[in-house]
Formats: structure tokens, sequence, C-alpha cells
């Protein structure tokens, strides 16, 4: 049997890989994702439907790296991939705003992730330019999440940045358009990685 690359399959196409001992469907969303941060040849792959709902952050803080979504990506969810899958993927550097009142753009490292505003075709004089937008093919397909099998809005990792709103973070509404919400409410978690 003749193996298939991650390298090899076009952007857009599906792939299952094991949740919890149970086949998933996610996109190919990214080929040489980041490579300018990660090197020549990481792969983007993005969960087809949220796993679940749940709050960016219990504080109502937009602070990612301390989020309770993020918390959960790199722990329970993470635990959840085969042990194969979580050696392959190691950690991806990502452009991502600090958020809190820290609005300068930087980078962190990170397993899993939820994509940013930008990576998903986003922009708003609120918010930082986190990477660059994946292909129109790819945000066609993920610009509407759906959980459950309906539309869903599905969080970013992108906070609102302003001077006096350090609790709200952006997502994309069940109609795929951009909107921040309080980042103690809970929507469609969307895990990424490479």
């Amino acid at each position: 049997m003749a193996t298939v690359t991650l390298g090899s399959k076009a952007e857009g196409s599906i792939i299952k890989l094991k949740e919890n001992g149970v086949l998933v469907e996610f996109y190919i969303a990214k080929q040489n994702y980041e490579s300018g941060l990660n090197g020549a040849g990481r792969v983007l792959v993005v969960r087809k439907d949220c796993y679940d709902q749940r709050q960016w952050h219990s504080s109502n803080i937009n602070a990612y790296a301390s989020s309770a979504i993020d918390t959960w990506l790199n722990g329970t969810y993470k635990n959840l991939l085969d042990a194969n899958i979580r050696t392959a993927m190691g950690t991806t550097k990502i452009y991502y705003t600090p958020g809190n009142g820290n609005n300068s753009k930087t980078t962190l490292q990170r397993s899993v992730f939820l994509l940013s505003a930008t990576e998903l075709g986003q922009s708003h004089t609120y918010m930082n330019a986190e990477g660059t937008a994946l292909s129109s093919t790819v945000l066609n397909l993920l610009k509407i999440a759906k959980l459950n099998g309906s539309a869903y809005p599905q969080w970013t990792r992108s906070p609102y940045v302003h001077t006096y709103y350090n609790y709200n973070a952006w997502s994309l509404n069940s109609e795929g358009g951009l909107s921040s919400y309080y980042c103690s409410s809970a929507y469609g978690s969307r895990p990424a990685f490479t």
C-alpha cells in the first residue's frame, strides 16, 4: 500500500484523524504554514466542525495565552488525539496579540490553537493582523462552522484590541461574519494544529 503524505494533499482536502479513538474529519488548511516562523513543511490542519462550545476565558479577560480555551486545547483536547499525532505535531509558532491591555503583536508557541481572525480572512480597526489569510478555497470551507450539524459561531484567538475593552474577543458568527463577544461567552471551539 502506498503512503500518502500530508505535504502532497491539496489545500481544502479532507483527512481523518482519530480523536478519542474515533475518526474525525479535518481540512488541510495550509501547506508550509508560517514557514518564516516554523521552517518549511508544516501542514496546518483544522477540524471540519467545532468540537464543542466553550468560554474563551472564564474570567472575561481577552488574554489568549492564559485563556480557558487555550488551556483546554493544549491539555484535555490534545490528549484526545492519538499518541502518533501528538508526537508529529510538536509545537508551532503563531502570531498573536497577548490582550488584556497588551495590544502589541508577538509570537506564541502552541501544539493546538485557534485560527486568528486574520487567517479567517477578517480585518478590523480593533484587531491586529495576526498572520496571513488562508486561500479563498480554504476560507470558503472554514468561514461557517458547524456544531451538531447546525451553523454556529466559532472563536478565533484574536482579542478585541482597544484601550478600554479588555473583555471581548473576535469570532466568526453563524453567517460567517465578524463579531466580537464577551470572553466569558460560550461559542464554538475549532482546534487547529500542524
